[in-house]
């Protein structure tokens, strides 16, 4: 009996041997404007999200927050921070549009960071390229997975218009 209470206590007892817990405020994490899973072969493979951060010294930052197991280890992500207005952000949707309506690569600069936007082999995805400590980190976007990531509602019909013209 003594020692399933001596047990009970360890267990109850709050201590930094056993572990801690770190509330964060969604300050620090900003707000997501989008979400999109990555699959391949019907399993999911990473996942991709836009996230709207706090103002610093009245500036606006974003960020692009990534996962792909082609190359990352478990829970490893990729984030590309930059200053950006919500005006550039909605040329930054439009420029992943138009990546897939022309074929034609995009490089491009996000405060400092180059990134480049360019097709895909297989229709109407785009690949997302980041050279970040000399290695490269990319992800795989469909045309309604940037309509998630960027908080927008895809419609088909409209989809397939704007391809045509």
């Amino acid at each position: 009996m003594k020692k399933l209470l001596l047990i009970v206590f360890f267990l109850t007892l709050p201590s930094p041997f056993f572990g801690q817990t770190i509330k964060v405020t969604n300050d620090v994490l900003g707000k997501q404007i989008g979400l999109h899973f990555i699959y391949y072969h019907g399993r999911i493979t990473g996942g991709v999200s836009l996230n709207k951060l706090p103002n610093v010294n009245g500036k606006e930052y974003y960020a692009f927050v990534w996962s792909n197991s082609e190359y990352d280890k478990k829970e490893e992500k990729t984030t590309l921070r930059f200053q950006s207005t919500s005006e550039e952000i909605d040329t930054l949707f439009e420029t992943f549009k138009r990546v897939i309506k022309t074929k034609e690569l995009k490089e491009l600069r996000l405060e400092d960071k180059t990134v480049i936007i360019k097709p895909s082999a297989f229709n109407e995805e785009v690949y997302f390229v980041y050279e970040v400590a000399g290695l490269t980190k990319y992800f795989f976007i469909k045309a309604i997975g940037i309509y998630e990531l960027f908080g927008k509602t895809f419609d088909k019909k409209e989809w397939e218009e704007y391809l045509k013209n």
